[in-house]
């Protein structure tokens, strides 16, 4: 029961926060000089990118959970200046630097700890730290918005690597889709699931929740041999669920 207790928790604070702020939610609210300067309108002239990250990161999962631009970039929120404001381990996280390549994945691990730990024992994490350019978060999850696994999104970042021409495993682009679909409709059917048994049969979604949750964070070990059996095991108890019906009896 403390499982599914502390994701309904989350769920209604986030409902309750939209509801009383007309639907923007923000738990940020001390003053960040990092925020004043980069929503400032003349970015979209001198440094739209710039500009741009701030439009992503405004109203984002991250926005609601608090997460600053320090937590990822360091630097100092207090100052006003740009040059005391970029120091104190500021680093500007280009996707296309050696260096910030890797220090992508450490900073987003510091809350993604599950998800960090399955992408270490990866073949992709191995090839970033030996030859520091590989597969990092920000290349399937984008940054502040953290976008979702679409499997439009997942085939164009693998066939980056994985295609004809590189010879470098293309049949895994098709492999990643399948087993993406099927966590997909497995995430369709939980939504359901939630909603008709939650009062019904706790234990039952508390255990759906959480093979739910194994399956996504271990994706991020791209062991697809594995994660084709977890996912088969996850859509089947779904569905078995799905097809009993809310009143069926225990």
């Amino acid at each position: 029961m403390k499982f599914f207790r502390e994701h309904s928790y989350k769920v209604i604070l986030l409902l309750l926060g939209v509801f009383f702020t007309g639907g923007s939610v923000s738990y940020t609210d001390a003053k960040d000089t990092c925020v004043e300067c980069h929503k400032d309108i003349k970015f979209m002239d001198k440094n739209g990118v710039l500009f741009e990250y701030y439009s992503n990161w405004i109203n984002s999962i991250h926005e609601i959970e608090g997460v600053t631009c320090t937590d990822c970039h360091g630097g100092d929120p207090t100052k006003s200046d740009k040059e005391n404001a970029h120091k104190n381990d500021f680093s500007s996280l280009t996707v296309t630097d050696r260096f910030s390549s890797q220090k992508i994945t450490e900073r987003c691990g510091k809350c993604h700890k599950a998800v960090l730990k399955n992408f270490t024992e990866s073949k992709h994490y191995k090839a970033l730290v030996k030859k520091g350019t590989a597969p990092n978060c920000s290349t399937c999850h984008g940054s502040m918005n953290a976008d979702v696994y679409y499997t439009s999104v997942i085939s164009r970042s693998c066939k980056n690597c994985h295609n004809e021409y590189t010879k470098n495993i293309p049949d895994i682009v098709g492999e990643a889709d399948k087993i993406l679909h099927r966590i997909n409709v497995a995430h369709l059917y939980k939504r359901w699931v939630l909603i008709e048994y939650h009062f019904t049969e706790p234990t039952k979604v508390e255990e759906i929740l959480a093979l739910y949750i194994n399956v996504a964070e271990s994706w991020h070990t791209f062991d697809f041999e594995e994660l084709d059996q977890k996912s088969q095991v996850l859509l089947r108890k779904i569905r078995t669920l799905v097809r009993r019906g809310p009143m069926a009896k225990k």
